[in-house]
């Protein structure tokens, strides 16, 4: 009953709306016709794939139209081997979908988004003026638990009390480095001479030997050289001096070799938290120097400190465990066994001068001062005037909107109750920032229904492109009302996408987007086949690669068919190694173009991408099929039904992927989603788990790349990439849904739909370039309204 009640209620609404609004007449009676001819065989009276049926309009509800022009859209359907419709009945059935969908499209998601932790800690970070060190803000703050979609998304960004400690934590942390003291007398400089005796040394005391005028560290991993711990930690952040003088010692002192065991050893330099709270107590080396071996070299550098963190000293490039090594050589007669590991004097880092000055600050107050208080001036705290003014300047930076005296009156109240706790101006005017930080206004973007007010779209097109708040130049032109001038948008979309903060965005969407966040949840076996992944610190090259790709799609205005198929990309020694090709540079990055046999170039050619779809023991041409649909066509297909079984290895080796997967597929539920998949995988099998180029499994196994996609045969992974990007169309509109999405901060509805179909339309001429793309998104209604 309930379910006729609502049919009902349905065809009594599309009865008014059909009398009232003819366009709706006009879509269905086409979408009827066309579904007749073209999907009712699948998804009508006698049969429903996917239990979903089209031919009675009154059953299909707004979610079910956007699926079908989704399906539409991306060519999915009609599937493969059954009657197609034009290009042009196609795109006018796209239109006429919409039509009917946005009828009766709501946005349900909230008008309020919470900032995720990447925001916050760039947030807080640009409206402290924090110099860009170790410490980040958000490092107190929970990760984001992001079950679908993008982390900008509303519906996931919800908030706890615990999270909210946590908010008040980080907001009185970040504010002690920021007014790091009550002076406002500029601090002098101390120079500290380090008595290399006091020296410590950490990560095991058999690698540390300590003599009269000088210390020398025999071990890499966590090993480490660093001052008395009573003296070690700076109290001010700034700029300091440092001169070491350093060489490297006992290369040869056992008749086996240990590392390195060919070139320089390697002097690092870094900087550690003086606690264990919080995650920026690890180690992070910030310097290395190559070192000459028993001749005495002396390095003066200058790099900024943050308070409470201390420097320290390593062997960059040092053995973890010389222990290992020795007793291998004792066992193998290499090593007499009177060289135990308690006497170890294997290559060592020697430390003969260590001196430390600073801080230095090159303006006076510094720029923490300057944004924290909005002035060049530190203001008298004593003086009530001065008190609303440095107050009302922090709120407007802090809201991202502007505020009145009447928001004020409570924020003023508070400090003086905070001043009549501690007698203390300084230590009020902080904790009522840190209140301030840590209230909805703050945490918060604010966004009305319908057209946003120019504020909101400063904020949004600064949380899209920078992942942090808006600078001057922006808020002023919001807050002005000149924002929403066409032309004046355009030239500040420009001018933030030409901003060296735009690698915020690059590198945030292309990891949601490609999935690269789950590059190393799976990584191969340290001692295996894939040692080199290791060695070579494999992992953050892979990673930066695709990351400087699609920087560089953007800066140079590319079209998206590079994501598909190109003949370069950005690499550096370890992955010229990976890839099989020539390279002539070392361990930095250039841009380098592939010989036309080299089987990379496009994103499918990419380490990171065949390394992330792999388990880091063997390769699944599912797996991998089904990465290629979901994440970079935008086409992810339904999860498997519950009563199939798992395709389980022939470990035996008697039978191949191929042979496995036809006889898994021969079964009719499992058939419709893997004919898509299937081919996808099976041209990526040419690549093994850490992306090395194959033809063979094993000896007697052959690896076999050709399948069928979208009506047309290939026979390896350069014919598939030809033939995704001759039908770019459905690509390219995926990435506009995606991008759109990611900067909207929830899923696109219906109506947002038509804006997408006139963003694609305008830059399909030039050939989909990103930047064009990116351009079109951020001064459409799909950012000017919500």
């Amino acid at each position: 009953m309930g379910s006729k009640y609502r049919q009902n209620c349905m065809k009594t609404k599309l009865l008014w709306i059909a009398l009232f609004f003819p366009s709706f007449a006009a879509a269905a009676d086409n979408f009827g016709a066309f579904a007749k001819a073209f999907c009712v065989r699948c998804h009508g009276p006698d049969v429903q794939k996917g239990d979903f049926r089209i031919d009675q309009l009154s059953t299909i509800d707004p979610a079910g139209f956007e699926t079908i022009y989704e399906q539409l859209a991306s060519e999915q359907m009609p599937p493969e081997g059954q009657r197609q419709p034009t290009a042009a009945v196609r795109k006018s059935m796209m239109a006429q979908v919409l039509e009917l969908a946005k009828q009766d499209t709501q946005i349900t998601s909230p008008g309020l988004r919470r900032l995720n932790k990447r925001e916050y800690s760039n947030t807080v970070r640009d409206l402290l003026g924090l110099h860009n060190g170790i410490f980040d803000p958000g490092e107190y703050i929970y990760d984001d638990e992001v079950d679908e979609g993008f982390d900008t998304f509303a519906e996931s960004l919800v908030i706890s009390n615990e999270l909210l400690l946590e908010y008040m934590d980080a907001a009185e942390k970040s504010l002690r480095h920021a007014l790091f003291t009550p002076s406002v007398t500029k601090p002098n400089a101390a120079k500290v001479d380090v008595d290399i005796k006091k020296m410590k040394g950490a990560g095991g005391g058999r690698y540390v030997h300590n003599y009269k005028d000088h210390i020398v560290l025999r071990s890499g991993g966590k090993g480490m050289l660093y001052a008395d711990p009573s003296s070690r930690a700076v109290k001010l952040p700034g700029r300091y001096s440092i001169t070491v003088t350093a060489s490297a010692v006992d290369r040869d002192h056992y008749p086996i070799p240990f590392s390195p065991e060919t070139g320089p050893l390697i002097m690092g330099f870094g900087v550690k938290f003086e606690g264990s709270e919080s995650v920026s107590s690890k180690p992070k080396v910030l310097k290395t120097f190559e070192l000459s071996d028993n001749k005495d070299q002396t390095f003066q550098f200058d790099l900024w400190i943050d308070r409470d963190h201390f420097p320290y000293f390593s062997f960059a490039n040092g053995p973890g465990k010389p222990v290992t090594q020795i007793r291998a050589g004792i066992r193998q007669g290499k090593l007499d066994a009177s060289m135990s590991a308690k006497g170890y004097h294997g290559p060592g880092v020697k430390l003969s001068q260590f001196t430390i000055e600073g801080p230095f600050y090159d303006e006076w107050p510094p720029q923490s001062f300057k944004a924290t208080y909005g002035s060049d001036k530190i203001p008298d705290l004593k003086k009530p005037t001065e008190r609303l003014y440095a107050l009302g300047r922090f709120a407007k930076r802090a809201f991202r909107r502007s505020v009145t005296r009447e928001e004020m009156e409570p924020w003023l109240d508070y400090m003086q109750s905070q001043y009549s706790a501690s007698r203390d101006w300084h230590d009020a005017f902080a904790k009522t920032l840190a209140a301030m930080m840590s209230s909805v206004d703050f945490l918060y973007l604010r966004e009305g229904h319908g057209e946003l007010e120019s504020s909101a779209v400063a904020n949004r097109l600064s949380y899209f492109l920078w992942s942090t708040m808006p600078d001057a130049e922006l808020m002023t032109l919001a807050l002005s009302g000149k924002l929403k001038d066409p032309t004046v948008l355009k030239e500040q979309v420009n001018r933030l996408l030409k901003d060296e903060r735009s690698i915020r965005f690059c590198n945030s969407f292309s990891n949601q987007w490609l999935s690269l966040d789950k590059l190393g949840t799976m990584p191969p076996d340290q001692k295996g086949e894939f040692r080199e992944y290791y060695r070579d610190r494999l992992e953050p090259a892979m990673l930066e690669e695709t990351h400087l790709y699609f920087r560089n799609a953007l800066q140079e205005n590319l079209s998206v068919r590079d994501f598909i198929d190109s003949d370069y990309s950005f690499i550096n020694g370890a992955l010229a190694r990976l890839y099989g090709v020539p390279f002539e540079g070392g361990n930095e990055f250039a841009l380098v173009s592939f010989a036309s046999d080299s089987k990379r170039g496009g994103l499918l050619g990419h380490a990171s991408i065949l390394t992330l779809s792999a388990n880091g023991v063997d390769t699944s041409p599912v797996e991998r099929g089904v990465w290629v649909l979901a994440d970079l066509l935008g086409t992810p297909p339904p999860p498997p039904p519950k009563e199939v079984p798992a395709l389980t290895p022939d470990l035996n080796g008697a039978q191949t992927v191929r042979d496995l997967l036809e006889k898994h597929r021969s079964d009719a539920s499992c058939m419709e989603c893997h004919r898509r998949m299937d081919p996808l995988g099976f041209a990526l099998e040419a690549y093994d788990p850490i992306g090395r180029f194959r033809t063979k499994y094993t000896k007697r196994q052959k690896v076999s790349t050709e399948g069928t996609f979208n009506g047309k045969d290939f026979r390896n992974v350069d014919e598939l990439k030809q033939i995704l990007a001759e039908q770019l169309d459905p690509f390219a509109r995926s990435l506009i849904v995606r991008i759109s999405e990611y900067a909207k901060g929830r899923k696109l509805v219906a109506t947002d739909f038509t804006t997408v179909e006139a963003i694609h339309n305008l830059t399909k001429p030039n050939g989909f370039r990103l930047k064009d793309i990116v351009l079109e998104i951020a001064t459409s209604n799909l950012m000017t309204n919500r």
